[in-house]
């Protein structure tokens, strides 16, 4: 693991396995595959080699076959390490790879927790492809879900109180400004309720309430910025 400092303390790091142990608890298990669902209706046309940025601990990039992950949070890259995904510590803000290195970039949860949005973005389209694809799984701002989150961030949630949640067409847009372009969406967690979660089968397109969407965008040839 190559690791860098961190500028402040992580959550991500400091309770590492109690986030990695939520997702086998009854509820962690349902939502987690439902949005991997969700996630390979779309992920399924995307090319390798494949990176994470933000990885956490590694359970969506083993279940999809990535093999290099970055976090700033080390705590949660011990357990990466141990699935098999080959880390680095990092923010997606400053992917330490080389241009056009990657077919594939995922990001799951991971632009409520960024500090630069447009950043993030204009670093996933250098270290992508000509024909590669950046695929965003996210909790939408106006959904059952995001207003849940949000409040949790109001009590102080540790996970939570420095997350920003986004609308959907509020990613498009960033998404658009970075040099990207939307293919495809996937929506899931439509029936499912905060605390009454249950198996739900991905449905294609941006479905509104959607606890979870995922974007599937392609670098946009015509932007200075995918050149």
């Amino acid at each position: 693991m190559n690791r860098a400092a961190n500028k402040s303390p992580n959550p991500f790091d400091e309770y590492a396995t109690q986030y990695d142990a939520w997702f086998d608890s009854p509820e962690g298990r349902v939502l987690f595959e439902n949005e991997l669902a969700a996630i390979r209706f779309l992920w399924r046309q995307v090319c390798q080699p494949a990176l994470e940025v933000g990885v956490g601990t590694g359970r969506f990039a083993q279940a999809l076959n990535v093999e290099f992950g970055i976090d700033p949070a080390a705590g949660a890259l011990r357990l990466a390490e141990r699935r098999g995904i080959k880390v680095n510590q990092a923010r997606g803000e400053a992917i330490p790879f080389p241009d056009a290195t990657f077919g594939g970039v995922l990001m799951v949860a991971t632009l409520c927790f960024a500090d630069d949005a447009a950043t993030l973005f204009r670093e996933a389209a250098r270290v992508l492809r000509s024909d590669g694809h950046l695929l965003v799984g996210d909790v939408p701002a106006d959904s059952p879900w995001g207003k849940d989150y949000l409040r949790k961030k109001e009590t102080g949630h540790p996970f939570y109180r420095s997350a920003q949640f986004y609308r959907a067409e509020e990613l498009e847009v960033m998404l658009r400004d970075s040099g990207f372009l939307v293919v495809s969406a996937s929506s899931t967690l439509i029936h499912s309720q905060p605390g009454a979660s249950r198996t739900e089968s991905p449905q294609s397109g941006h479905v509104a309430g959607a606890g979870f969407v995922c974007l599937l965008a392609g670098k946009d040839r015509g932007s200075i910025l995918s050149r």
